[in-house]
C-alpha cells in the first residue's frame, strides 16, 4: 500500500469514528454499529502496514490521527456508558410501574367493576 493510501485509511478511520460518535449521541444505535464494523475493516488494513516502510512524516501524521481516534473512542465509551445508565434507570422505572399496575389489577379483581376498568385502561 502506498504511503498516501495509508494516510487516507487513517483519515477514514478518524472520520468513521467521529460519525460513530455522532450516531451514538443521537441514539442511532444500528448506524453506530455499522460504523463500528467499517472501522474494524480499516483497522485490519492498518495493522497490515509495516511502519518501517513509511517516512517519518507519514508515521507522525498517522500517529496524530490515531491519537484523535483514541480520544474519540474515549468519548464514545463515555456516551455509551451514559446511555446504558439511562436505559437501566428507565428499565427499573418500567419494572416498578408494571409491578404497581399488576398490584392495582389484582386489587380491582375483587370488585365487580374490575372488568370495566381493565377494558377502559
Amino acid at each position: 500500500m502506498q504511503e498516501a493510501d495509508v494516510l487516507e485509511v487513517a483519515v477514514q478511520l478518524r472520520d468513521l469514528t467521529l460519525a460513530q460518535l455522532e450516531a451514538v449521541r443521537a441514539g442511532r444505535w444500528e448506524e453506530a454499529s455499522e460504523y463500528l464494523q467499517q472501522r474494524g475493516v480499516l483497522l485490519e488494513r492498518l495493522q497490515g502496514i509495516d511502519p518501517h516502510q513509511l517516512s517519518p512524516a507519514a508515521r507522525d501524521a498517522i500517529a496524530a490521527l490515531l491519537d484523535e481516534v483514541q480520544e474519540l473512542d474515549r468519548e464514545l465509551v463515555t456516551a455509551v456508558e451514559q446511555a446504558l445508565k439511562q436505559t437501566r434507570v428507565e428499565q427499573r422505572t418500567l419494572e416498578r410501574n408494571d409491578a404497581a399496575a399488576r398490584s392495582y389489577r389484582r386489587a380491582l379483581g375483587t370488585s365487580d367493576e374490575a372488568g370495566l376498568i381493565d377494558e377502559e385502561a
